[in-house]
Order: structure tokens, then C-alpha cells, then sequence
């Protein structure tokens, strides 16, 4: 595998006794088609959006040479907010924004985006434009306090 030096070790028992787990960093751009073949393939299993391999960095866990998990770094374009002054609301100038904001992410080869409704407008506006709901929960954070 050739992408990135590694990043860290841990030896993990297992059934053939002592094995050690490599972790490196990948970066899409510099990774190689089996790698990136093998985490797309992992990411369609679980029904997950391709990455967009020039924006994406992934953190592997490889044991003895092979995949084992994986956390992925990667942008993905965030739409929002969308804002029309009350005197314009209800005359199709909502409308008109998310349309030509989605043909330019089309246009510019986004393989996907992300809005949060933050007003009760935005779902109609979202299904009416394609898009669903996520069925789990979203989490954000505005400073990272991890210790």
C-alpha cells in the first residue's frame, strides 16, 4: 500500500497470537486505485455517498496488510443558509436560489451536499429539489473540546 508513512501501532492479540494494527493516514489524490477501489467498495456496502477523492483524507486501520477499518476526513459542500427578506417571501425567489445553487454543485461535480433545516420552509424546499431526509442523527460541533 503506498499512499502515507504510518501514523501510529497497537498490538492486538488474536487467534494466531501477537498481531500488530498499522494506522496511516491516505490521502485520495495520492492513494492508489486498489486502495481507493476497496473504500469505495466498503462505503457501498454500507449504502454510504462516494467520496469526492480529491477533497478526502482517511485515517486506515490495517492488520497484516488488509483494511480493517477506516475514519474518513472529507468536504462536503454545505448549503445554507438561504435567506429572502419577508417582502420577497412566497414569490418563487427561495426557489429560484436552491435551483441555481444545486446547478452550480452539479456543474462543478459535487457528489453531494448537505443542508439543515433550520427554518420549517427548508424540507418542502429540500424534497422539492431531490433531496431526503437522513434517517439517524446529525451532530455538529462549533469548537472541538476532545481532551
Amino acid at each position: 500500500m503506498s499512499c502515507l508513512s504510518s501514523y501510529k501501532t497497537k498490538a492486538v492479540e488474536g487467534k494466531e497470537g501477537l498481531s500488530t494494527i498499522v494506522y496511516r493516514w491516505i490521502s485520495g489524490p495520492e492513494c492508489s486505485d486498489e486502495e481507493w477501489a476497496m473504500i469505495d467498495g466498503m462505503l457501498a456496502s454500507r449504502n454510504s455517498m462516494s467520496l469526492a477523492r480529491d477533497y478526502s483524507k482517511i485515517l486506515v486501520a490495517e492488520l497484516e496488510g488488509k483494511i480493517i477499518g477506516f475514519s474518513v476526513l472529507q468536504a462536503i459542500p454545505y448549503c445554507g443558509p438561504l435567506f429572502v427578506v419577508p417582502k420577497h417571501r412566497g414569490s418563487g425567489l427561495a426557489d429560484n436560489l436552491a435551483r441555481q445553487t444545486i446547478d452550480f454543485l452539479v456543474k462543478n461535480g459535487a457528489r453531494g451536499w448537505i443542508v439543515v433545516a433550520t427554518s420549517p420552509h427548508v424540507p418542502r424546499l429540500c424534497e422539492a429539489n431531490g433531496m431526503h431526509k437522513l434517517p439517524y442523527p446529525v451532530y455538529t460541533t462549533e469548537v472541538l473540546n476532545v481532551p
